[in-house]
């Protein structure tokens, strides 16, 4: 194809880039769909494919493996906790008491989710490093842990002597170990341990001259 000016060939990459993207949602809505009813393990790249009508190579160009599918599911869900945590401190809710609704809310989202958390867990503990590093990329959750935890000293509530992505790491960790065991645990039980796993953090990283 020939293009007769700058304008008809920026065009022609636009109309490409949104029919690019309107086939990754469809994608994503087919495994959201597929995952729900029948169950990720179950799905195949194929019926996912399949469903949207589409050639088996065009789901891998646009995901690397169907976990990686669920993965960006998940995500969706992560943004939607940070969305939220970014309301409650406009509203002028304390750092602290907005980390704490964050475990809370992963804890709803692990349990309403169900195999997508594990599946999630399994990829951010993947023994691939380049997989685990990709999931992480993803899932950003250390990266969200770390944001509310500097507004936290901001506001004076955490020792300052303290490295915050080390305590983000450690409430990550302790959020992919609930996702890890969603399916095997009672809620309540999550709910405890997670409580606890929270109360262990502050009373180490809050400001002892308070």
């Amino acid at each position: 194809m020939r293009y007769t000016t700058a304008v008809n060939f920026a065009f022609e990459v636009g109309r490409r880039e949104r029919k690019r993207q309107a086939v990754h949602e469809n994608l994503l809505e087919a495994g959201r769909e597929l995952f729900r009813t029948q169950g990720i393990g179950r799905t195949t790249v194929d019926d996912i494919a399949h469903a949207v009508d589409v050639a088996r190579q065009t789901f891998f160009n646009h995901f690397p493996y169907k976990e990686a599918l669920a993965l960006e599911l998940g995500a969706g869900r992560v943004q939607t906790v940070a969305d939220g945590a970014r309301a409650l401190l406009e509203a002028g809710t304390p750092a602290l008491d907005v980390l704490q609704q964050i475990g809370a809310w992963m804890l709803d989202m692990a349990c309403d989710q169900g195999e997508l958390a594990v599946v999630v867990a399994r990829e951010l503990l993947h023994p691939e490093a380049d997989r685990a590093t990709s999931a992480e990329r993803q899932m950003p959750l250390q990266g969200l842990f770390e944001a509310i935890l500097q507004q936290a000293r901001e506001e004076g509530a955490v020792r300052d002597d303290l490295s915050l992505q080390v305590v983000a790491t450690g409430l990550s960790g302790v959020v992919t170990g609930m996702f890890a065991r969603v399916l095997r645990a009672k809620r309540e039980d999550l709910q405890t341990e997670l409580a606890i796993c929270f109360d262990m953090v502050f009373n180490g990283i809050t400001d002892r001259r308070r």
